[in-house]
C-alpha cells in the first residue's frame, strides 16, 4: 500500500514539475511576441476620443480560434495619446490607433473558452478545464478514479500538455476509451 502512494506522489510530483516547465516554455515562447509598434498608428496630438470604440481581438494559439470583443474606452483614458493607451494594455500590440477607434490584438498560448482539455493538475489528477478568464484555465471537473499512470507514455505526454475537445461529452468518451 506504501509502495503504491509513494508511486502515486512520485507521478503527481513529476506531473507538477511538468506542468511548471510547459508553463515556463510557454511565457518564454510569448515573449517574442511582445507588444511592438502599432502597425498604423497615429501621428503626435491624435487623442482617443470619449466615444472611442477598443476593438480587442485574442488569437489562441492552442486551437487556432479567435474572439474579437468591441468596448467603450475606458473613461479614465478619454483624451489619452498612443503611449497612454498602450501603457494602460501593455500586453496588447496595437495595430490602429485613432481618435473614434483603437484596434489591437493578443496572442494567448491556450485554447479558447470553446473547448474543454483534459489535462493533469499539479496535484497529479486528471481533470477537465475550460478557458473561463480569456486567459487563464478554470477546473470544471476532477476525475479522481484516474490517475497519469493509467495511460501510455505519448497518451501523458498529450495530458500533459492539455488535449483539446469540443464538448465534455467527448473528453469523456475519450477517457472511458482509454
Amino acid at each position: 500500500m506504501e509502495n503504491r502512494r509513494s508511486g502515486r506522489r512520485g507521478i503527481a510530483l513529476a506531473a507538477a514539475l511538468l506542468l511548471a516547465v510547459l508553463a515556463l516554455r510557454e511565457t518564454n515562447a510569448g515573449s517574442g511576441n511582445a507588444p511592438g509598434p502599432a502597425l498604423d498608428a497615429a501621428g503626435d496630438g491624435v487623442r482617443a476620443s470619449e466615444s472611442c470604440q477598443v476593438i480587442q481581438t485574442m488569437g489562441f494559439t492552442r486551437c487556432g480560434h479567435s474572439v474579437t470583443r468591441r468596448v467603450r474606452i475606458p473613461q479614465e483614458l478619454a483624451g489619452a495619446d498612443f503611449r497612454e493607451v498602450q501603457a494602460h494594455y501593455s500586453v496588447w500590440r496595437i495595430g490602429k490607433f485613432a481618435a473614434d477607434q483603437i484596434e489591437m490584438d493578443r496572442e494567448i498560448p491556450l485554447f479558447c473558452p470553446a473547448h474543454r482539455v483534459l489535462s493533469v493538475s499539479e496535484a497529479g489528477e486528471i481533470v477537465l478545464t475550460w478557458n473561463a478568464y480569456g486567459d487563464g484555465m478554470a477546473v470544471e471537473k476532477t476525475y479522481e478514479d484516474r490517475s497519469v499512470g493509467d495511460f501510455t507514455p505519448e497518451e501523458q505526454e498529450k495530458l500533459l500538455s492539455g488535449m483539446g475537445f469540443d464538448t465534455r461529452e467527448d473528453a469523456e468518451a475519450w477517457l472511458q476509451a482509454h
